[in-house]
């Protein structure tokens, strides 16, 4: 609570008014604050916020009268009808350390941790609100850590959930699926060996057919690199064919009965294994 220093003259400016119907409202509103600390000392609260606001209404720019209701409130948690204040405050003297730290506070309570971030990060280090400042700071970096960890789960959660829900309705939908590769984003391809064909299916659960090409017969393994392209062992034709991000295919390679194909991306290597010599095959990219 602000002492009870006002007089007149603290009100006026150089000692003079500019005009006698403007003093005289500044006259009547130092009385209604001093008013509302005397009422507060007696522990009449509602009241002493009455005569602050009555003050303010004569004032608006009365800065201890906002400064008196902001505590008030904040000490009956009435957090909303605080801020009010507050920020009126805030724009009248925004470097004022305490309002900072009591604007930072209220935001805090109410879950704006960003805003409350900005505030705190405004209070220099030769202030005395500097140490529960800090305090503060490390709190919502701690919190803002856990949100952003929990936000990564929610959409690791969202990712599985999809592949989930892809595999279980599409797959049924594939005659003799074989190989199965996923690329960077999610989505997942998986090869029909009786149809001859790759289909892909987004991370959203929708089947499209990849390309339609002569080449492929007889999939089996499947592998994606890390540009996106699509490598398909025919075990049927020996050979393995690549398919471009542009649906264009053809013969990467010649390779008897290729059978499970692996992706090395830190190296960009395929490797291989050709089932009908009992050999492990490495291609570099």
């Amino acid at each position: 609570m602000k002492k009870n220093l006002l007089i007149l003259f603290f009100i006026l400016v150089g000692g003079f008014c500019f005009s006698p119907a403007f003093c005289a409202d500044l006259d009547i509103a130092t009385r209604y604050y001093n008013e509302g600390i005397d009422l507060y000392g007696q522990n009449r609260t509602q009241e002493s916020i009455e005569s602050f606001e009555k003050a303010i209404e004569l004032n608006p720019d009365f800065y201890e009268a906002h400064y008196n209701i902001a505590q008030i409130l904040i000490s009956q948690n009435r957090q909303d009808e605080a801020l009010v204040h507050l920020e009126k405050i805030y724009s009248l003297r925004p470097n004022d350390t305490e309002n900072l730290l009591n604007l930072a506070k209220v935001e805090y309570v109410k879950g704006y941790l960003t805003k409350s971030y900005n505030y705190l990060k405004k209070i220099n280090s030769t202030a005395s609100q500097y140490d529960e400042a800090q305090i503060y700071i490390a709190r919502i970096e701690k919190r803002q850590a856990e949100l952003g960890l929990e936000a990564k789960i929610k959409e690791h959660q969202a990712l599985s959930d999809s592949y989930g829900k892809a595999a279980g309705i599409e797959l049924g939908e594939i005659m003799a699926p074989s190989g199965i590769a996923v690329d960077k984003r999610g989505n997942i391809y998986i090869a029909s060996f009786s149809e001859n064909q790759i289909y892909k299916i987004s991370i959203y659960g929708k089947k499209t057919l990849l390309t339609k090409t002569s080449l492929i017969k007889g999939p089996i393994g499947l592998a994606v690199d890390k540009f996106d392209n699509i490598y398909v062992a025919n075990y049927s034709v020996n050979t393995i064919v690549k398919i471009t991000p542009e649906g264009t295919a053809s013969i990467f390679a010649d390779i008897k009965k290729p059978y499970c194909l692996i992706y090395d991306e830190e190296h960009h290597r395929l490797y291989v294994t050709e089932q009908e010599t009992n050999k492990l095959i490495k291609y570099d990219l």
